[in-house]
């Protein structure tokens, strides 16, 4: 694949064309990364933020409200967790408790720990468990990733 980079100091809008002969696994990817620039909204403290999917470290259900902890911020969003899911999924989010979803591209270490669970060492330093419900989910999610950055090299 051919990357080529322009600086254009005239023009009024950044903007990318991705040029392809057919929809591969590299081309998707590419276009679930430029998606990862949409916002979700969040509250904090009675003020509305868009936030970026990309910056968001997990979420979770709390007394069924659902959070977005981003590296040192918390804020509330106005979906369920399912909706979020279904339209940030392709960001990289992964269903690893009942209530709670975590960011791939946040993960720095995954350890095993007690009863078959795994520890998830953030790139913020939190720790996070993932229940052993769904580690199957998400280490096949996981080595989806890997797949396409080797495939990338």
């Amino acid at each position: 694949m051919k990357i080529q980079y322009y600086k254009e100091p005239a023009l009024n809008e950044d903007y990318v064309d991705v040029h392809f002969q057919e929809e591969t696994e590299k081309i998707g990817i590419i276009r679930d990364f430029f998606s990862s620039f949409e916002c979700v909204m969040g509250k904090k403290e009675n003020v509305f933020y868009k936030l970026h999917p990309g910056s968001i470290y997990y979420i979770e259900v709390v007394d069924r409200k659902l959070f977005a902890c981003q590296e040192k911020e918390v804020y509330q969003l106005e979906c369920s967790m399912r909706y979020f899911l279904d339209n940030f999924a392709v960001n990289g989010f992964v269903q690893i408790g009942k209530s709670m979803a975590v960011n791939l591209y946040k993960v720095d270490q995954v350890k095993t720990d007690l009863n078959m669970r795994l520890k998830l060492l953030m790139d913020n330093g939190e720790i996070l468990i993932l229940n052993r419900t769904y580690k199957k989910s998400f280490l096949g999610a996981l080595a989806h990733i890997q797949e396409v950055c080797y495939e990338n090299h």
